[in-house]
């Protein structure tokens, strides 16, 4: 590698290499709508409240601003490596100069092939809502849960990863005009939704007032606090991205941190907001449309979507979330391929992963690579099925998620679709 060691200091390092990538493209607007399109808030919202509401109860709010805190630190960490390591390898980059080539390398995978997982598993979860919200709106029972038969959910995948990676391939440009759309469509109808689950709060059956106990931590067990911290850490998932597009922001030292801060501080205020909302509008019991009804929380919006928008309004919310997690496949690809590119670019992958798009000026070999390692995971197991594991054993979650057969596949899979491009590339 061509790295040097770090020096210390507040200015931008001289060993960094330009890579070709379009320059002066993405402001501090632009970063910040990439970022909260990565988080893919509708989604994370719809798939957590229930979860947080069983663990922390009326205390949604508490461990989402406990979740908050990490990664805001993190990001204000994030912030000043970037003003001294602009590079788009980031965490890779950043890892190599601190402790060395090995470690950098081993950093750098880890988040290459997490992030292959992510994508995998957005394109999953898109697939699910495309076909439930092509169910509801054409009132068809049989469409609405064809996500399950494991062939066609296979083949739909693979048509949202293919049209993912092209609008990625395409340039981060064209990659903001549609988070533009996407990212305003969701937090628009979020906010509809929350000023529309307030006003009718009153008159709601198992509604309750606003109280601010819920923002105190008094009453709410150590036990239950961590179990839903985990949760909120999981719904804050994505942030970093704002990074990865340093060197084609404008500004490249400074605009990134920056947005990095704006991004976890605007996907605070959304979760609170919506979440205060919602519990306004069903509470917290097990009855009912109560957010503690297990029969529920996996897909709360599913459940509050007609009761509080009405029909036909409510389907406006289950595109939505569609939206939200098609929004983050695409943006996911940033991370991703701008990762590999930094790898290459300083010698850890061959030269042919920093190949540049002469027109589009993106990492385009990186970017198709993504696509096709994302691929081969979504032969092995449903996503919600494993998320859904994950959240209903209790204490045991983080060792099912971690050593389920599926997700060994998963990794597995990917790393040998990962050696085998690896391997056709002349490593």
């Amino acid at each position: 590698m061509q790295i040097e060691p770090h020096d210390p200091h507040h200015a931008a390092e001289t060993d960094l290499q330009d890579k070709g990538l379009s320059h002066n493209s993405v402001g501090v607007v632009g970063s910040v709508v990439l970022g909260i399109s990565s988080v893919a808030p509708a989604y994370a919202l719809t798939a957590t409240i229930g979860i947080l509401v069983a663990e922390a109860g009326s205390k949604i709010a508490v461990v989402i601003i406990a979740g908050f805190l990490p990664m805001f630190f993190a990001a204000y960490a994030y912030r000043e490596l970037n003003k001294v390591v602009p590079d788009c390898g980031t965490s890779f980059t950043w890892t190599t100069k601190a402790f060395g080539p090995y470690v950098g390398w081993l950093g750098g995978w880890a988040a290459i092939l997490a992030t292959a997982i992510v994508l995998s598993n957005l394109a999953g979860v898109a697939v699910q809502f495309f076909y439930q919200f092509l169910g509801d709106a054409l009132n068809s029972e049989t469409l609405s849960t064809l996500w399950e038969n494991r062939g066609i959910n296979m083949l739909t995948c693979i048509a949202f990863l293919i049209v993912a990676t092209y609008v990625a391939y395409r340039g981060i440009t064209t990659t903001e005009k549609v988070q533009f759309i996407l990212v305003g469509f969701q937090l628009l109808v979020l906010l509809t939704f929350a000023v529309t689950a307030i006003a009718k709060s009153g008159s709601a059956e198992t509604g309750i007032g606003f109280s601010w106990d819920w923002f105190s931590p008094a009453g709410l067990t150590l036990s239950a606090f961590i179990a839903g911290l985990s949760g909120s850490i999981f719904a804050f998932w994505g942030w970093d991205t704002c990074l990865n597009v340093n060197e084609e922001s404008k500004g490249s030292e400074k605009t990134p941190g920056r947005a990095a801060l704006l991004t976890v501080i605007s996907i605070l205020l959304t979760y609170l907001i919506v979440a205060t909302a919602t519990q306004m509008y069903a509470g917290v019991g097990t009855d009912g449309l109560g957010l503690g009804n297990e029969e529920i929380s996996g897909n709360v919006f599913g459940a509050l979507a007609e009761p509080v928008l009405g029909d036909p309004w409510h389907m406006v919310l289950y595109l939505a979330v569609l939206a939200s997690s098609t929004a983050s496949l695409i943006t996911t690809f940033i991370p991703t391929s701008r990762t590999i590119l930094g790898m290459a670019t300083y010698k850890a992958l061959p030269a042919r992963f920093a190949s540049i798009h002469p027109r589009y000026l993106t990492p385009s070999y990186a970017t198709v690579v993504a696509g096709v390692v994302a691929t081969p995971a979504r032969g092995r197991a449903q996503p919600r099925t494993r998320l859904r594991c994950w959240w209903t054993h209790g204490e045991r979650r983080l060792r099912v998620a971690a050593c389920s057969p599926s997700a060994r596949a998963d990794l597995c899979s990917l790393w040998a679709a990962a050696m085998a491009i690896a391997a056709a590339s002349g490593i």
